[in-house]
């Protein structure tokens, strides 16, 4: 069965980085990312259409906090308050990636893919995803089911349906 989900989320994101490189395309609209679950999932499928070059203009894989606070510019104090995998960090990683790639649009992905990892709050499969644009920059928090792999799936899925949100 998760063989099957892992099948399906992926040719959903397929779908959905297919529909985004044409409409980003169409506007005239760039976009980039800020990836520590996914560790580039997201920018990866993007770039693996064809006319991605048009519109992806960036992705960065910050894995750790060190490269969160050194190459996106997420505050230390945030990462102490609210820790990596929080509303906060998303928030600013988005916000990092955006002014570091100079794209209209940015999306960041955060959380715990596990096995390992997550607390009682927020519990393996939790995920975090900021979305920075212009005109503000918003988060949200999901919970996602499955393996390793369809956790990460399911994050970059839901990363590509916010960037097209930003695309009307």
């Amino acid at each position: 069965m998760d063989e099957e989900l892992q099948e399906n989320l992926s040719r959903r994101c397929h779908e959905l980085a297919g529909e985004l490189v044409a409409r980003a395309s169409a506007l005239n609209r760039t976009v980039s990312t800020a990836e520590s679950c996914t560790a580039g999932m997201v920018s990866s499928c993007i770039a693996s259409i064809s006319g991605a070059s048009s519109v992806l203009m960036g992705g960065a894989a910050t894995y750790t906090e060190e490269i969160k606070e050194r190459v996106l510019g997420v505050s230390p104090d945030t990462l102490a308050r609210s820790t990596a995998v929080s509303h906060e960090t998303a928030r600013e990683m988005a916000d990092g990636s955006r002014r570091l790639f100079c794209s209209d649009a940015a999306v960041s992905v955060t959380g715990y893919a596990g096995p390992g990892g997550g607390t009682p709050a927020d519990p393996v499969g939790t995920v975090y995803l900021g979305l920075s644009i212009a005109s503000g920059t918003t988060s949200e928090c999901r919970h996602f089911e499955g393996s390793r792999a369809c956790v990460r799936l399911a994050a970059t899925a839901r990363a590509l349906e916010l960037l097209l949100g930003t695309l009307v």
